[in-house]
């Protein structure tokens, strides 16, 4: 195959050299017909029509590209505008910005909930207010959930129509390799032929001039198709990885799902609890609240205590556990954080402080030691709370609180991601505590006996 550099340097050289080589013919070229009227007497003058078809193909670059099926080849391979896939990509689309506008309304109205919980979360604690606040948050997490059925849809519509366009792509990009290997072999075919081949084949300067013009513009034409091939591979490529991206985000959306409707459920559950424990009596609301706030004040000086002791312990003993800078999860965080540290939305602030993050996770999940350790307190309080104590190095402590059930005993040493019992905090069993709100773990993480944010010891989610 040639390889031009400049293209107008290319013309001129070839077009000197085709003077060169007329006016050197010029004498010959009669010489040569005749030689050729003698071998050829015989089958000229029973083929005249297939010599006329002949001559006419080789004076017609493109017709003789078309007698050899490269024509065909060379057709435009643009994707039908008027194909089935075009179609229903342009319906997939269109069923797409209607799923997208309903999304939009969905999170409106999520964030009308929103400001009508915080505006009842100010006022104060009570059972009737309590019970508003839950049917709020009961509204909106059906709204949720509704909203994520309709992202998980508008996913999925999105893969469909990702894999028409990958299909019309790989479509194009065949199309566009069968125009190459057309091209490649009329370059071949031209390079097969000599100046002076191509220049007896013409019957005029004219002609043979058109011949060399249209190979050069072949091999333009192949370094365009190169181009071209090389721009679909990538766009191809692309449209894959946005294609896996989008099966990543369904999955992602089905998880969300599966935690908005377990916390639907915990908020019924929550509510029935509560109804049933205040009888729906304000003077008793007020007794579980004091009561919970005594549970939680016992826990925290307990905390506090026993870490103070196990801190000069283990300084006599000389125990120095060796821990990473980063604790792990104690559970896969996939359901997000429910509360955090300190949280200025936390239903029970104006009695106590939420010293932690709670992790919403099924009834009964793993949870695991966030670094090495030695357990300070494995405490099984029936119903009441129940937590695991563990503490570490660099002055570090954490807590596991809500737990249904405990698998390590005190004073024995675990290592990170050692399972350490099974979460709980469903109202009404064991290890909830007072006014658990539904199933999830709380994660205490302390410096020195004092509370810290755990997200700044955790790794990002």
């Amino acid at each position: 195959m040639h390889v031009y550099v400049n293209k107008n340097k290319k013309q001129a050289l070839m077009i000197f050299m085709g003077l060169c080589l007329g006016a050197g013919l010029f004498l010959i070229y009669p010489i040569y017909l005749s030689a050729q009227e003698t071998n050829t007497n015989t089958a000229a003058n029973t083929n005249t029509g297939a010599t006329a078809e002949n001559d006419t193909a080789a004076t017609d670059p493109a017709d003789s590209a078309s007698a050899t099926g490269d024509d065909a080849s060379l057709s435009n391979f643009t994707w039908e505008e008027g194909s089935d896939d075009e179609e229903t990509i342009r319906e997939l689309t269109a069923e797409l910005d209607a799923k997208r506008a309903a999304i939009e309304e969905l999170k409106k109205k999520t964030e009308v909930y929103e400001e009508n919980i915080k505006v009842k979360q100010q006022e104060a604690i009570t059972l009737n207010g309590q019970m508003a606040i839950l049917d709020l948050q009961i509204s909106q997490t059906e709204v949720d959930i509704e909203k994520v059925r309709e992202e998980i849809d508008s996913v999925g519509i999105e893969i469909e129509r990702l894999e028409l366009e990958v299909a019309q792509k790989f479509n194009e990009l065949t199309e566009q390799q069968d125009v190459l290997a057309a091209y490649i072999r009329l370059i071949n075919k031209y390079d097969e032929k000599t100046y002076l081949e191509l220049f007896i084949s013409n019957k005029s300067f004219s002609d043979f001039f058109d011949q060399l013009e249209y190979a050069q513009t072949i091999e333009s034409s192949v370094e365009d198709a190169l181009i071209g091939i090389r721009d679909m591979k990538e766009s191809l490529e692309q449209q894959k990885s946005v294609q896996e991206d989008k099966r990543t985000e369904l999955n992602d959306l089905t998880v969300k799902l599966a935690a908005s409707i377990e916390g639907f459920n915990n908020q019924k559950v929550y509510k029935e609890a509560l109804l049933e424990e205040t009888k729906e009596s304000e003077d008793k609301f007020e007794a579980l609240l004091e009561e919970a706030r005594r549970e939680h004040e016992a826990a925290a000086a307990e905390i506090s205590s026993l870490e103070t002791k196990a801190r000069e312990r283990l300084e006599e003993e000389g125990v120095d556990l060796d821990i990473d800078a980063t604790l792990m999860w104690p559970i896969n965080p996939l359901k997000g954080i429910s509360a955090y540290f300190y949280d200025p939305t936390y239903p029970f602030r104006k009695y106590f402080e939420h010293p932690a993050i709670d992790l919403p996770t099924a009834q009964g999940t793993p949870v695991r030691a966030a670094e090495n350790g030695y357990v300070v307190r494995a405490k099984n309080a029936g119903l009441g709370y129940s937590y695991v104590m563990l503490v570490h190095s660099n002055e570090l402590s954490t807590v596991y609180g809500h737990l249904s059930s405990i698998d390590v005993a005190e004073d024995e040493y675990v290592v990170r991601g050692q399972q350490i019992g099974l979460s709980g905090g469903l109202p009404g069993t064991p290890g909830a505590g007072r006014l658990s709100t539904g199933a999830h773990l709380h994660f205490e993480v302390r410096s020195d006996g004092i509370p810290v944010n755990p997200l700044d010891y955790l790794p990002g989610l």
